[in-house]
């Protein structure tokens, strides 16, 4: 990448006084050329015989969770708009992941996994000393010598870390090398067959279970059993409500790698189960369970995918508390769900015979059985990406909530950085698994102390990604969403990125979360000169924010 200019940065962090003016930045861009400016400084660019259209992206590389910061951005000498091209749309597009992106109607409930992920970080982190000194000597809860046939009481409440234990008995319908299968008795009937049970005990062992542990680590094995218990049961249902257009999947339970009993309740966790536990959705094709109808073939449709994603779960929390025993806490919870999307995303690309880094565009996904594997492993990020994409000014991938753009920023995020980075994938994540810091400490540790540089990047390759002039920092190098987005709908106004047009002395203004991005086409005329007022209402503001220029044209 040529960039043009110094990166200004000016003011101190802790100002609150208004920033004072500076000499502009700038010259004149050749294609695919950038220039970056800190704010409170502005810009010029100085055109030349044939005048020029840009590209230009406000970034705010604050690496927090919750604050947003102020700018404004008006130009002179500017020319007449352009169309957006192939970098936006102008009008605010929500995506239909319905439609669109080729996943189900309903979403996945990332809320309320998010509220019991924030409760278990609360109720179960003070608890990792006392779990370690009891990991020596734990006694298994589930008996070693289970058959087929045979019924187990266990603690099947997913809303409670360590209380309430709601104690169900499970039939194990099947045993794998790596998979024991548990069908809660009290399942809405007719639910999944021998036969299907023994199908995902197979995929569990041959392909999800292998694959993840390659990519993230073993997860713990606390009860001996060599195994990870998958429990197909209707507290998952439970969990949505009647009447909504989410769902919830599946869960893992970090409180199952806790002691039940110890010396001080509060050192302990009562409602454990003492093992490495992944809670599924249940077959309801009648509604029983609030009404919400489940059929096989929906559950089917998402369990694999979901057993992935709840894998990186169950190794993230396990190697956590029991293999880095230097880590006092589990991970921050949009670096868990990004790494667990990651999971999703490396399935794909097994079932689809492809691989990371391909560049892959719609015409890719179109032979035969990818598009499928596309459908069932791919799609949701994919939607999630695009609904991130929709508001990037106030969605993040780090913000502090659990909202769906959130999870698809992340999982952008750290496919981003992993391509940029490495030829392949190599020990990425389960670098990042077994990081004894978590959140941006753990990203800095292993992508380099320079992460807001890459954030910022980052962000412009929302608009640039798969322009034949754009350097390398601004494209993603896995996938071409412009391709499979517009593809996949049949029309190009889907790529759902708002990119506004801007005219010489128009005012924009707002704010933007740490981790966000604003997005603006401007042209200047043959041999004219434009002038980007790039402002900040104090120095703290400043220090986070950036303004990239690129000469598209």
């Amino acid at each position: 990448m040529v960039v043009l200019g110094l990166l200004a940065m000016f003011g101190c962090a802790g100002g609150e006084g208004p920033v004072a003016p500076l000499e502009p930045v700038g010259g004149t861009l050749v294609l695919g050329q950038s220039l970056v400016v800190a704010g409170g400084r502005d810009a010029r660019i100085i055109a030349d015989t044939s005048g020029g259209e840009f590209i230009a992206v406000v970034t705010n590389v604050a690496l927090d969770t919750s604050s947003s910061t102020s700018f404004s951005l008006t130009g002179t000498g500017l020319g007449v708009p352009k169309p957006a091209g192939p970098f936006g749309t102008r009008v605010s597009l929500e995506p239909s992941p319905s439609k669109s992106l080729g996943a189900t109607s309903l979403v996945r409930d990332a809320e309320l996994e998010g509220r019991l992920r924030d409760r278990e970080s609360r109720e179960l982190g003070p608890r990792f000393k006392s779990a370690r000194a009891w990991h020596a000597s734990v006694v298994p809860s589930l008996p070693t010598t289970l058959v087929v046939g045979d019924v187990a009481r266990i603690n099947v409440n997913a809303k409670d870390p360590c209380t309430n234990p709601v104690y169900h008995g499970v039939r194990v319908v099947a045993i794998g090398t790596k998979a024991l299968i548990l069908e809660d008795t009290l399942n809405p009937k007719p639910g999944f067959s021998v036969a299907d049970y023994q199908r995902y005990a197979a995929r569990f062992d041959t392909l999800v279970y292998p694959l993840i542990v390659s990519a993230f680590g073993e997860p713990s094995d606390i009860d001996g059993n060599g195994q990870v218990a998958i429990v197909f049961t209707r507290s998952v249902n439970e969990l949505t409500p009647s009447g909504t257009g989410t769902y919830v999947a599946g869960i893992t339970a970090p409180r199952d790698l806790f002691p039940q009993t110890g010396a001080s309740p509060t050192e302990t966790c009562a409602a454990s189960n003492e093992g490495e536990y992944v809670y599924l959705l249940a077959p309801d094709p009648s509604g029983t369970i609030n009404g919400n109808q489940r059929t096989n073939g929906f559950v089917d449709t998402n369990t694999t995918a979901v057993l992935a994603h709840e894998l990186v779960h169950l190794i993230n929390a396990s190697r956590k508390l029991y293999v880095n025993t230097s880590a006092q806490r589990f991970e921050v919870k949009w670096l868990d769900e990004g790494l667990a999307h990651e999971g999703e995303e490396l399935l794909f690309y097994r079932e689809a015979d492809l691989a990371p880094r391909q560049n892959l565009t719609f015409q890719a996904l179109q032979s035969s059985g990818r598009f499928a594997a596309y459908q069932s492993h791919m799609a949701a990020n994919a939607s999630r990406y695009a609904t991130y994409l929709a508001n990037p000014a106030s969605s993040s991938p780090y913000a502090s909530g659990d909202a769906i753009a959130t999870r698809g920023a992340a999982w952008s995020l750290l496919r981003y950085l992993a391509d940029r980075t490495s030829p392949s994938d190599g020990t990425i994540w389960s670098r990042l698994i077994d990081s004894p810091v978590v959140g941006f400490a753990n990203l800095q540790g292993v992508f380099g102390s320079d992460l807001p540089s890459m954030v910022r990047d980052w962000s412009v390759s929302h608009a640039l990604d798969d322009a034949a002039f754009a350097p390398p920092e601004y494209q993603q190098r896995s996938w071409n969403f412009h391709s499979v987005f517009s593809g996949i709908d049949g029309t190009a106004a889907l790529y759902p990125l708002h990119v506004a047009g801007m005219t010489t002395g128009t005012l924009f203004s707002g704010s933007i979360v740490a981790g966000g991005a604003r997005f603006y086409q401007f042209t200047v005329p043959p041999n004219g000169t434009a002038t980007l007022a790039f402002g900040a209402q104090s120095d703290r503001d400043a220090s986070h924010l950036q303004l990239v220029l690129v000469r598209t044209k």
